[in-house]
């Protein structure tokens, strides 16, 4: 979805400047100098939304110079494309890259065209995640067409949710299912080739590691399941939960977890309780994304979820 079809609304803010004396940066990522190329042509539009974990800034931008020292004091900050080219510290940047800045970075680019971007800033560096394993600078991450695909889809429905929501409390419920959705886009990018390759000899601790992981799930009962609960109530870091998940069961831990999630649903369906809904059942079980939900719950059962609900009736 294109920034200039966002509205606000009480959760989403919308920026526009259409007169470059009157524009001002976003410190998302720190505050550089912008120079527009074409004066007479200068448009920006952005919108802002926080979530618990971090800000997200989707911007349309103008030709121009820039230059800043980007980054983040705390965290961990990503620049993801949507239609990008530029040339920043004489190197090519397009659409299938990302930049990953950690503490502060100097950058000096030209853009020759108005670019669409997501600039992030999460309050955690995410090292538990295995995210771009370096101290301080910035790096780009060279990405295929389906992981990045996947990821703009979930940002983009995130910002047009934001945008046709006008109670704050109802949005900050969705805010960790929301994140738990992005973060495993994330993996899918940032974690390293060999990520999920065990070392030799440790395949019982894995499986260890998981048949205490399906303890937790029990103890967990109607809660909904995130990866970082998870690995905080077993004493592990993410990224060691999620090679665990891989060496023993040969999927992802966002794959597992949200198999959980979906019996749990399908589970409360099937009760067919007075005044349930599908809606009611699916959020209540961390799933945001209410269409994508739909389609996973027909593959995984071969049947729509109302047809559940009629079914338990």
């Amino acid at each position: 979805m294109p920034v200039h079809r966002l509205k606000p609304s009480r959760v989403l803010n919308i920026e526009r400047f259409t007169d470059f004396s009157e524009f001002r940066a976003n410190e998302v990522l720190g505050i550089g100098t912008s120079t527009p190329l074409r004066p007479r042509e200068f448009s920006l539009s952005r919108a802002i939304l926080p979530l618990q974990n971090g800000l997200f800034v989707l911007q349309r931008a103008f030709a121009r110079r820039f230059e800043a020292e980007i980054g983040t004091d705390h965290g961990v900050g990503l620049v993801v494309p949507l239609d990008f080219h530029s040339i920043a510290n004489g190197r090519e940047v397009d659409g299938s890259t990302i930049g990953v800045i950690r503490g502060k970075a100097p950058v000096e680019s030209i853009e020759h065209r108005p670019n669409t971007y997501l600039m992030v800033r999460f309050n955690s560096d995410m090292r538990h995640r295995g995210w771009a394993d370096f101290d301080t600078g910035l790096a780009y991450v060279h990405t295929q067409d389906d992981p990045m695909a996947r990821l703009r889809a979930v940002f983009l429905e995130m910002f047009t949710q934001a945008s046709a929501c006008d109670d704050p409390r109802q949005f900050e419920a969705l805010h960790r299912p929301i994140q738990e959705t992005l973060l495993a886009a994330f993996d899918a990018i940032l974690l390293p080739a060999n990520a999920h390759t065990a070392r030799p000899g440790t395949f019982d601790k894995h499986r260890r590691l998981i048949a205490r992981l399906e303890e937790v799930v029990e103890l967990f009962g109607n809660q909904p399941l995130y990866s970082d609960d998870l690995a905080t109530a077993l004493g592990v870091s993410a990224r060691t939960l999620q090679t665990a998940m891989q060496v023993v069961h040969g999927v992802s831990l966002h794959h597992y977890l949200r198999l959980k999630r979906m019996w749990a649903v399908r589970v409360q369906l099937m009760t067919g309780a007075s005044g349930l809904t599908v809606r009611a059942a699916a959020l209540a079980n961390g799933f945001w994304h209410l269409g994508d939900f739909a389609m996973g719950y027909k593959r995984a059962f071969g049947e729509a979820p109302s047809e559940t609900l009629m079914r338990g009736r």
